[in-house]
């Protein structure tokens, strides 16, 4: 493995000296952190579990224990239901309910059964089945059997198969070959399932699944697996794996990642998802692991890439520096089983990752024999899982998840210089069991805990000297990042109490989920210093227009303890009306105690949210659903806000205008030396979001179904920030003159999203088969993210523009065609209109000591976005009429396509393939560069996000 994975383990896996122990000048000196400690993130001289801690944990899990008992045999829930639901009416001929039917649902890949009875309105139901194929059959006595076999499940499906049974004079059985419906009449969900087929067989250039996730209408993908939908942000999603959650609460983002040979499948829930999914306003995505079968299956492979077949990076051929170094290894495979058939089940995978790449320079200011370094990456994912099918109505499950990442020379690209780099090393770790019991023909019960911990370490030594500040101009940053180094860990312990009740007519649920959660970080922020020029001229000490505008230091402690606890509780009915009419009516009630335990003010007690939603089923067939429905929806406030003002809380900060360089203090009277302050909302309100929903799915034959939605959103409490001391009129003096700027983390920005969300979908038995989804759409914002600072506080509501991820349109197209002798072709094409951007001064015009959000006046109406011409930055004391986001950046097109060769061997298949991605070898650009004070205003300083020159992949599998 080492010709493969090159990476030394000890520089994977940990380095000699932790991070934080290094002394800085100027700043209170860290405790020292023992090996023991480094990837607790805890001082040495601070135990990682202080006797205050253990005692509370025992506490909070006995409290626990028992809320589950009492929970477990009462009431309990059908929260982040991970399984599959068949359902349906049983009727004879005569269209007369049949009460009594035992209708048996057989697993075949695992032997697993599960026997209903239909209830006294011949209503059946059977939750919580795992994804795979299945087999129906029913018995009464009197009536002919009826059996159906070839129904393929996935995770959050919801059929309705309706069954007639006639009368029989002799023992029969009437046999069905039949897939599951492609119409749910029962949900008003709008999402799609990505399946283990569109795994294995889609190209996939990063491996990493959440990358398919664009394919649901209204899903913007981001790169790195993070999403966008309803014109709320990346942070405003959850990600759940096999029911738990694997949200990172620190940055709010995925918690690292799965090999996707681990994967079997993952539904991506885009809008009006039910009371049992919470703390999300954006996506929920809800992955299901796989498990071993009856079956004895395993895999290997190996992908190559280099850059021998890749395309030049358009801006190394610019600054024609040649091609950038490029290797790529990857390999892996997975191995599963039973270890008593029908009974008990193993599942294992490994996947290892290399690359060699270059980080490509692209600032005007940094010489060309300066602008492409090394950033390598080395990435281990391991993963095993049990499964044991104690009885027909009992099973249990456990698994073990580990992600170890490092990237040398991250942060390296762009704007941002090599001095601007880090080594990042993450590690992700997660353990889960899980227990499903059905109660009763009509009840069935699930318990999952999950004990996880994420591990990040930020080094940037290599690259800049502890101590160095960060140094920013309008076309380059320098110097050492602000906030480095750093280090967190945050550990979570969750446990979620699962039940479901079915009575005639309605489908109960009840649920809670409880996550107990422990970070620490080491967040330096600005204790090196941070200065801000606005020009690129070099700096000359006789040229006063040379100096820097601006320069800020902290002094603190950055060692912070961030303890946090989710509570969650939902009631929903499922409820069939007459005449195919189903109302789903839920609510849930979301609570965290981050905001008092860490910045002692009052946690916010009101995130009650009701949902409504409904589907009507017109015909008898079930082939048709008209949907809609109306939701709130609460976000989780990210521990990353908390951490924030925590640390400036408890730090001496200096602003000084006008400073000298490199000693901020040589100007003497100069330099306006000015405190400020930082603050969090009194009454902190967690950000919300309303859905309104209406639209229609609809089965036209065999496989095709079409579908449109439309979406309104309207978002509030926002997290921006706000200077409470901000000055009455501009160059004004401020309200509290012995002060600057009062800097309030609040919640009080807005968001509008209105969209069109449309989708085909055909997947025959045989043939091609293909998607295609279309999103009309048009976000707007006052705020973009939690460290945003409108133009002019005392007008916030001009900052009101295009959102920063709106894309007009979007469109992704996939195809996927078995061709004769065993070969198989498949693409996927997206197409995404230009995200807007924003012109800035560069200067301070309105004289509010923020240099980074002033815009210009518009100086030529229609004039050319990309010419200075066309703005008038030559003012002070008032702030300019462009509004925010007026212009748009370039369009983005890729077209990604894989060829594959089947070789039947003895006990073995194997895939030879080649991958390309962006074929066409299509330039798709980030947003220009918009500072009027850059010499590269108007130019983008680098690709999209996700965009990259064509590349090519070979690669073979192994299954056997």
């Amino acid at each position: 493995m080492h010709a493969v994975f090159p990476l030394e383990e000890r520089e994977l896996f940990g380095r000699p000296e932790p991070l934080a122990a290094i002394a800085r000048p100027n700043a209170s000196r860290a405790p020292s952190r023992s090996p023991i400690f480094r990837e607790a993130g805890m001082a040495s001289d601070q135990p990682a579990c202080p006797a205050a801690l253990h005692t509370a944990l025992r506490a909070t899990i006995r409290l626990l224990a028992s809320t589950a008992f009492l929970l477990a045999v009462s009431a309990r829930s059908d929260a982040q239901n991970i399984g599959a639901t068949l359902q349906g009416l049983v009727t004879d001929a005569q269209k007369g309910v049949l009460p009594g039917v035992s209708v048996t649902i057989v697993n075949v890949d695992t032997g697993r059964s599960r026997t209903v009875v239909t209830d006294n309105a011949g209503w059946y139901r059977a939750a919580a089945l795992a994804p795979g194929t299945y087999e129906l059959s029913t018995e009464l006595t009197g009536f002919v059997s009826y059996k159906r076999s070839g129904m393929t499940l996935t995770t959050g499906q919801e059929p309705r198969i309706d069954i007639t049974l006639q009368v029989a004079s002799v023992k029969e059985t009437v046999e069905v070959t039949a897939a599951a419906p492609l119409v749910d009449v029962t949900k008003n969900t709008i999402g799609t399932t990505v399946t283990r087929k569109d795994l294995d067989s889609l190209p996939l250039v990063t491996r990493n699944f959440l990358d398919l996730a664009n394919m649901t209408p209204g899903v913007t993908g981001v790169g790195g697996g993070g999403v966008n939908t309803a014109g709320q942000l990346n942070r405003n999603n959850s990600y759940l794996v096999d029911g738990v959650s694997n949200d990172d609460t620190i940055v709010s983002s995925s918690r690292g990642g799965f090999s996707l040979e681990a994967v079997r499948e993952y539904i991506v829930l885009a809008n009006q998802f039910s009371a049992e999914y919470g703390v999300s306003s954006g996506a929920i995505v809800s992955v299901v692991t796989r498990s071993g079968t009856n079956r004895n299956d395993g895999r290997v492979f190996f992908f190559a890439r280099n850059d021998a077949l890749d395309a030049q990076n358009p801006f190394s051929r610019a600054q024609g520096s040649g091609k950038a170094p490029f290797s790529q290894q990857r390999g892996g495979g997975f191995w599963g089983g039973p270890i008593v058939r029908d009974r008990l089940f193993y599942f294992g995978s490994y996947e290892g990752n290399h690359i060699d790449q270059t980080a490509v320079v692209t600032s005007s200011i940094v010489p060309v024999d300066q602008r492409e370094w090394p950033n390598p990456t080395g990435q281990h994912q391991a993963f095993v899982k049990a499964d044991n099918q104690v009885t027909s109505g009992h099973a249990i499950a456990a698994r073990y998840r580990i992600d170890r990442n490092l990237q040398k020379g991250s942060g390296i690209g762009g704007l941002n210089t090599h001095d601007r780099g880090t080594d990042n090393l993450t590690r992700d770790q997660d353990g889960v069991v899980s227990d499903t019991l059905v109660l009763s023909n009509a009840a069935l019960n699930e318990f999952r805990f999950q004990a996880s911990q994420r591990f990040n370490d930020s080094d940037p030594s290599p690259y800049s000297p502890i101590g160095t500040p960060a140094v920013a101009r309008p076309s380059g940053n320098f110097g050492k990042a602000v906030n480095q180094p750093q280090s967190r860990t945050e550990k979570r312990f969750q446990f979620v109490e699962n039940f479901s009740l079915t009575r005639p007519g309605h489908d109960l649920k009840f649920g809670t989920d409880i996550s107990v959660i422990r970070g620490f970080s080491y967040f330096p922020r600005t204790n090196d210093g941070s200065f801000t020029f606005d020009t690129d001229r070099p700096f000359n000490a006789v040229d006063l227009t040379t100096y820097p505008t601006q320069y800020t230091i902290e002094h603190f402690n950055p060692n912070f303890n961030l303890p946090n606890e989710l509570y969650a509780f939902f009631a929903q009915d499922t409820w069939r009306v007459l005449g195919g009419l189903t109302l789903n009516v839920g609510v849930r009630y979301d609570l965290e105690t981050g905001y008092r335990k860490i910045n002692g003010v009052p946690d916010d007690h009101n995130n009650v949210q009701p949902r409504l939603g409904f589907v009507w089923a017109p015909f008898d067939d079930a082939r048709t659903a008209i949907r809609g429905g109306w939701g709130l929806y609460v976000d989780r406030s990210f521990l990353n806000v908390q951490l924030d003002v925590a640390a400036a809380q408890n730090s001496d900060t200096i602003v000084i205008q006008n400073p000298g360089y490199p000693d901020p203090f040589s100007r003497g009277t100069l330099g306006a030396v000015t405190p400020s302050k930082t603050v969090i909302a009194v009454n902190p309100q967690a950000p919300q979001t309303q859905n309104v929903s209406l639209g229609f799915q609809r089965e036209i034959g065999t496989g095709l179904s079409v579908s449109a939605d439309g979406v309104y959103s309207r978002g509030r409490y926002q997290f921006n920030n706000r200077d409470l001391n901000y000055p009455l009129f501009p160059g004004g003096p401020r309200p509290d003159p012995t002060i600057g700027r009062i800097i309030q983390f609040g919640m009080e920005g807005n968001s509008w999203s209105t969209a069109l969300l449309s989708g085909v979908q055909y997947h025959p038995q045989h043939g091609p088969g293909f998607g295609i989804s279309y999103t009309l759409s048009k976000s707007l914002r006052d705020v973009e993210d939690f460290q945003y600072f409108s133009q002019d506080e005392l007008k916030p509501q001009a900052d009101k523009g295009p959102a920063a991820n709106d894309r007009r349109h979007q469109v992704v197209v996939s195809f996927n065609w078995n061709l004769p002798g065993d070969i198989q072709f498949a693409s996927l094409a997206s197409a995404r209109s230009g995200l807007p951007w924003n012109v800035t001064t560069g200067v301070d015009n309105n004289l509010d000591t923020q240099t980074t959000n002033d815009r210009p006046d518009l100086a030529v109406p229609g004039g050319d976005p990309l010419d200075k011409a066309t703005y008038n930055a030559n003012f002070t004391r008032r702030s300019g009429n462009l509004g925010r986001n007026v212009n748009r950046g370039p369009d983005y097109f890729s077209l990604d396509a894989r060829l594959s060769k089947h070789i039947a061997l003895p006990r073995m298949k194997v895939e030879l393939f080649a991958e390309a991605f962006n074929v066409t070898n299509y330039v798709s650009l980030g947003v220009p560069t918009g500072n009027l004070r850059s010499g590269a205003f108007g130019q983008s300083a680098a690709l999209a996000t996700s965009a990259a020159p064509r590349r090519i992949e070979l690669g073979f599998r192994v299954n056997f």
